[in-house]
């Protein structure tokens, strides 16, 4: 089979440059998926009357186009829904973002962030940060960096600060001024930080509503997995299926599609520079009735977990009535047994001890996050820029090994039939 375009993942990335090139009456692309469905990691699961995602998907639509389209694809199916996240550490618990919020710490705690934030304004640097400890202490001081963005971040990427670059934080760490950081540790700022204060999600159907409404406008070939790609001769194979193309899409995790390269040995040994780090889900049905929360996070190193989420705080439908679903995220591959998860839960009084569990089941989450370490960024670079030479276009978190939002997906979407056209 012979296509002038094809595309490999119908994650969202690639999702979206079919149906740009569908907008545009070009039809002359191939999809392909290795699942029974489309979506990647932005599916959804329907469970006995519960809708879960493979953890916390949102919709944070940053540009004007990025809200028509969604809008576009939804309609009524979309509402915006304000943040309602904590921190809880050290038997306090936090409005987030932390660093905002120093009035819900104890006394000796707030105290010692304050004094870190005072030694820090004070210093001047004129030589980027080197990591990311370093971005935090010149950004917020070691008392903030000590009690919160050391301990969940260290547990998050499972690297210590020091070997992470600071190049994601911008567009993910709320920077309140000096100002309002002082203001907070008094009372409550009068302001919403952080690039989620609100965010859109769809009323029924979870973010894979979002999949659907794309999906019924392309062409989508699946339970199709690649096995080699052959860029010299402009081939991809699957198994026994063959196809040729003029260009070639990549939505695939990068080191993944590195390794189904042939014959690039400038580029297939790159795979192994490009680390991730991998998030098991701990999925929860209950019935009960538990105040609404959009998420937690959890940096105390006793915790199994780092983050747990609230589906149905998102939209009501993604739970019966008088019932309520959980998401609980542990870093790495590593397995927790269900009771200590059960302990920490209610020790938080995230889960009431009066609430039944009515079924729970697990995921895997491989390449959930790029690292961000030394080699990534210009590993990255030289990889994209010989595959463009090559008519391969990269795109979306996985295709790009960037941390980025769901929009940057459908945008790159975009860019790409653009180019492509």
């Amino acid at each position: 089979m012979h296509t002038h375009t094809l595309i490999l993942g119908a994650g969202l990335a690639g999702l979206s440059t079919a149906y740009h090139l569908e907008q545009a009456g070009r039809r002359d692309y191939i999809l392909l998926e290795q699942e029974n469905e489309p979506g990647g990691w932005a599916r959804s699961i329907y469970k006995k009357g519960f809708t879960f995602d493979f953890s916390g998907h949102l919709l944070h639509l940053h540009t004007p186009y990025g809200k028509k389209l969604v809008t576009r694809l939804l309609g009524k199916n979309l509402h915006r829904v304000k943040r309602r996240a904590w921190i809880y550490t050290h038997d306090s618990r936090v409005p987030f973002p932390f660093q905002a919020n120093l009035f819900a710490l104890p006394p000796k705690e707030r105290a010692a962030c304050l004094n870190g934030l005072a030694s820090a304004a004070t210093r001047r640097y004129k030589t980027p940060p080197a990591h990311f400890k370093a971005w935090c202490l010149r950004a917020f001081g070691k008392g903030i960096y000590e009690q919160f963005l050391r301990p969940y971040n260290t547990k998050l990427w499972g690297r210590s600060p020091r070997e992470l670059t600071a190049e994601w934080c911008n567009p993910f760490i709320p920077r309140p001024t000096l100002a309002q950081i002082r203001r907070s540790a008094q009372h409550p700022l009068d302001k919403t930080l952080g690039y989620n204060a609100y965010f859109y999600y769809p009323q029924k159907g979870g973010c894979g509503a979002l999949v659907h409404a794309l999906a019924k406008q392309v062409q989508v070939q699946t339970n199709t997995r690649v096995t080699r790609i052959d860029l010299k001769n402009k081939t991809v194979y699957a198994g026994s299926k063959k196809f040729t193309f003029d260009k070639l899409v990549n939505t695939l995790p990068l080191p993944v599609f590195l390794k189904l390269l042939q014959q690039e040995p400038d580029l297939t040994p790159l795979a192994g520079h490009l680390c991730a780090a991998n998030v098991t889900v701990y999925q929860v049905a209950l019935q009960g009735k538990s105040t609404p929360f959009s998420w937690i996070y959890c940096p105390d190193k006793q915790d199994p977990f780092y983050r747990v989420g609230m589906y149905s705080s998102f939209a009501s439908a993604n739970a019966p009535k008088d019932c309520y679903s959980l998401y609980v995220e542990i870093p790495g591959s590593r397995t927790v047994q269900e009771r200590t998860i059960w302990q920490a839960l209610q020790k938080k009084g995230i889960v009431k001890s009066a609430d039944k569990k009515l079924f729970s089941f697990w995921q895997k989450i491989p390449f959930a996050y790029a690292i961000y370490d030394k080699k990534r960024t210009k590993t990255v670079q030289t990889v994209l820029k010989k595959l463009q030479q090559k008519n391969c276009f990269c795109l979306g978190r996985y295709g790009r090994w960037e941390y980025s939002f769901m929009e940057t997906a459908l945008l790159q979407g975009k860019e790409a039939a653009q180019k492509l056209l």
